[in-house]
């Protein structure tokens, strides 16, 4: 069995959680009070996060793609909640993503970015649709202990 990085698995949990507490807190109230819409409600919260948990899974435990290197510089974008982020790896390649503002990236620092694998889309040469394809991937991003 693969192993899953931790942060995808506290993805994972997370969404796993957040629907059984729906679930949990609708049956109490059901059980409690006899209040049959709510129990309802909470039952339409938690299938579409088991769903989404249990297709999270298999996309994970199917493959994904690591990169790793040293962020050499962030740029936030005014309009929209996104930064470009430069990432230096192992080999001296330089990779430009866009992410998410509400990930915390500074410059200088190594990092895992975790995507889902794109097979059958070949971005050849063009910077700008493999961009687009780490970008609409992302998966998880994990900060790296220096030695």
């Amino acid at each position: 069995m693969k192993h899953i990085p931790k942060p995808l698995f506290r993805r994972l949990l997370l969404t796993f959680l957040a629907g059984g507490g729906c679930f949990l807190i609708g049956f109490i109230f059901f059980l409690r009070d006899g209040d049959m819409p709510f129990f309802t409600l909470s039952i339409l919260l938690f299938l579409p996060s088991c769903r989404k948990g249990i297709l999270f899974f298999l996309q994970v435990k199917k493959a994904y793609t690591v990169l790793e290197g040293i962020c050499t510089g962030v740029r936030i974008n005014l309009l929209g909640g996104t930064m470009n982020i430069c990432l230096d790896d192992a080999e001296k390649n330089e990779h430009c993503l866009v992410i998410g503002k509400d990930h915390k990236i500074r410059t200088r620092y190594s990092y895992r970015f975790y995507f889902r694998d794109s097979k059958g889309i070949s971005p050849g040469r063009n910077p700008l649709l493999k961009k687009a394809l780490l970008t609409d991937n992302l998966l998880g991003v994990e900060k790296l202990q220096l030695n």
